[in-house]
């Protein structure tokens, strides 16, 4: 489901909207972005649970709206028609590569759930082969004496250790999940700017890398950093921005962000 906007010269889809103005069916002059996000910010409110799809959409059509606009309102170094049309293509194919790059996670996601709705229709066959290869199967018994049985018998009845558990995969000292959060929102505003790399270098386990990213996203979620990332799987910059944390907020942020009750 797409989220729709109503405003001067079109009504519609928001995705469709961003695809007019590229093609020059709608007049980007027109529209008025600061009355689209204020649409948008009210429908929020009238949303009981946010629809992550829809919000993912707008954010990236009003922020490209802005950066059109933005690109037109400033004088270019450049001058000349050529240098105009050149710009435009180059803004018209960065947009159809992010709304193509949008529809692809989309519709992998719908082949996703389409199967695992498949998968969940398919029933075990329970019963016994039907002929004629029920006929077909070979004698499950043949060579089987009783001299054999008593062996084979014989041999389980003899103890054994017990079967070897490889726990090498498992770390060798226990990790504090806390700990790791505490440690990297320390490192994070002693660098102020790093990347996510940078920051878990001293990662000795995936588990800490997995507890350091939701630190991040919880981070991110309050306000306190800003993330960048140039291109998708590209490198993740974080940068931090809020006021540095007292002992007893940092121990405050830890607990609400659920750290503390993990362990």
């Amino acid at each position: 489901m797409s989220y729709e906007v109503e405003a001067e010269g079109y009504k519609g889809p928001i995705g469709l909207l961003l695809s007019l103005i590229t093609s020059q069916k709608v007049d980007l002059w027109e529209l008025s972005v600061s009355g689209l996000v204020d649409d948008y910010l009210n429908e929020l409110e009238r949303m009981r649970v946010l629809d992550l799809e829809i919000a993912t959409e707008f954010l990236v059509v009003a922020s490209t709206l802005l950066e059109l606009k933005c690109r037109r309102l400033f004088p270019s170094q450049y001058s000349g028609d050529l240098d105009e049309d050149f710009a435009f293509f180059e803004e018209r194919d960065l947009l159809l590569a992010r709304l193509l790059e949008i529809k692809t996670y989309r519709d992998v996601s719908g082949v996703f759930l389409e199967l695992i709705d498949k998968a969940a229709k398919s029933l075990p066959h329970a019963g016994m082969l039907d002929e004629p290869y029920a006929s077909m199967m070979p004698d499950l018994l043949l060579g089987i004496t009783p001299e054999r049985l008593a062996n084979s018998l014989a041999r389980f009845a003899i103890p054994e250790l017990g079967d070897f558990v490889d726990t090498s995969h498992l770390p060798e000292h226990p990790v504090s999940i806390s700990q790791v959060a505490r440690d990297l929102v320390l490192k994070l505003i002693d660098i102020r700017q790093c990347s996510f790399e940078t920051l878990m270098v001293q990662a000795s386990t995936r588990f800490e890398v997995v507890v350091g990213f939701l630190a991040v996203l919880e981070l991110y979620r309050q306000a306190r950093i800003l993330i960048n990332q140039e291109n998708s799987l590209g490198e993740i910059v974080i940068e931090w921005i809020a006021e540095e944390f007292s002992t007893d907020e940092l121990d405050e942020f830890l607990e609400n962000s659920g750290f503390h009750l993990a362990e």
